[in-house]
């Protein structure tokens, strides 16, 4: 009975999402993240010539990336991230909590896994609630850009590759950029239509919603699938064949 498979599905999924919390401190989030496409390399892939029919050759670096268990390596770059994310939660609840005028609270999550496509998966910094309701409001991504932790934002959109541009008084996330397909997916897998998209550096905490694209997303994933299907499936078979040998 299909009820009952989407129930199973969504309760399997609901289940590894509680016990992935802590990411990267939690080897199961490791586990779980094997073999499967997240949000953080779905830009990359999507983007990749093979996919885009301009290769017949998967790029090996990719297939590493969906297949391997996980890099050990922590550039300059990522402890700063790691070290700021908190602080920059924190700033965000409650500049977001002043802007809405009410409490928000922001809970951890781990590994959401799609229940639909279970090769997919997406790990947001947190889901953005209502602290009265419970209500869930948004994903929530946050950056902590090492290369930009002296600048405001409106200095660091002096930079071509930076992640966002001004809008006006405001930011926008740049559609063609990584961020933008990451956050794209969180929501899909999530199931949520808003992310709340944050740069952090000491100097300024800016917040960036973005909406749910159903129209680029559904280009996305079929080239993901296409992916999966065509680079990860005979990735895997063959490292199954090679195991019994």
């Amino acid at each position: 009975d299909q009820a009952l498979a989407d129930k199973m599905g969504q309760l399997k999924v609901a289940c590894v999402e509680e016990e992935t919390r802590g990411q990267r401190e939690n080897p199961l989030w490791f586990q779980w993240r094997q073999n499967r496409i997240t949000a953080s390399v779905t830009h990359r892939i999507a983007n990749c010539r093979f996919v885009n029919g301009r290769s017949s050759e998967p790029p090996r670096s990719y297939l590493q990336m969906v297949t391997g268990s996980g890099s050990g390596v922590r550039t300059r770059a990522m402890s700063w991230g790691i070290e700021k994310e908190r602080i920059a939660v924190e700033t965000y609840r409650k500049k977001k909590s002043r802007a809405l005028g009410r409490e928000v609270s922001v809970r951890d999550c781990g590994l959401f896994i799609d229940p639909y496509r279970t090769w997919l998966a997406a790990s947001p910094d947190g889901i953005v609630l209502d602290s009265e309701t419970g209500e869930e409001l948004a994903c929530l991504e946050v950056k902590c850009p090492y290369k930009h932790r002296d600048h405001t934002a409106s200095q660091a959109c002096q930079d071509p590759d930076f992640c966002l541009r001004q809008d006006g008084e405001g930011y926008r996330l740049k559609t063609n950029h990584s961020y933008y397909t990451q956050v794209q997916c969180q929501m899909a897998v999530v199931g949520l239509h808003t992310a709340d998209f944050v740069v952090y550096t000491p100097r300024e905490t800016v917040i960036v919603p973005v909406e749910f694209d159903p129209v680029f997303w559904r280009e996305t994933v079929a080239k993901l699938e296409m992916f999966y299907t065509d680079a990860v499936i005979p990735q895997l078979q063959n490292k199954k064949t090679g195991l019994k040998k």
